[in-house]
């Protein structure tokens, strides 16, 4: 089985290790440039994003890293009701754990594993901090970690402030007289009437 290697992501902000202390949280602040935003952009499909920033802590203890902090970025989508470009400013938490796996196994893991050895029915999902990333040649990407945390922030159905749909079900009143019926099998009733 070949090492994994790191790779370039859109947005990749590695960091080595070796650089951090055991026991003391180091403290630092990336940001995207304008063409990794433009990537970005493209990999989460939005109109544009203007800014990308995260301040981020990272801390060791016994083998495993853990970063957390907080992501800025001020995304442009398109409404999905009236089709306008619109900005919106997301801000939220991210967190995540890395660790060498040739040198650790928490013991979570290694339980996980005997229990697929042992083809169990069910093989229960870890927490991320039970069954951290690897850290691949001395270094994890702190940019990838955030992109990952911004695409689960981005709203799938973008609405612009103020806009809604001009009609919709819930528009709609009914009275006794209205062509819609209320009850969709009342049409029914009338054919079998007629036959």
């Amino acid at each position: 089985m070949s090492k994994p290697t790191l790779s370039e992501q859109e947005w990749s902000h590695f960091f080595d290790i070796d650089d951090l202390e055991r026991n003391r949280p180091t403290e630092l602040i990336i940001e995207a440039d304008e063409e990794e935003r433009a990537d970005l952009s493209r990999r989460f499909v939005v109109e544009g994003m203007k800014s990308v920033t995260a301040n981020l802590t990272l801390q060791k203890t016994a083998g495993i890293i853990h970063v957390k902090g907080r992501f800025t970025t001020l995304v442009t989508q398109k409404c999905v009701v009236s089709t306008d470009d619109f900005d919106t400013e997301l801000s939220e938490s991210v967190e995540g754990w890395f660790a060498d796996k040739e040198s650790t196994v928490s013991f979570a893991v290694a339980k996980k594993e005997r229990d697929v050895v042992k083809h169990q029915a069910e093989v229960q999902i870890l927490d991320e901090k039970d069954d951290p990333e690897p850290i691949i040649e001395g270094r994890i990407d702190l940019g990838e970690l955030v992109a990952q945390h911004i695409s689960l922030a981005i709203p799938s159905y973008p609405h612009k402030e103020g806009v809604k749909f001009e009609v919709g079900d819930e528009d709609i009143q009914l009275d006794a007289k209205s062509p819609l019926r209320k009850n969709p099998f009342e049409a029914l009733k009338d054919w079998k009437e007629e036959r």
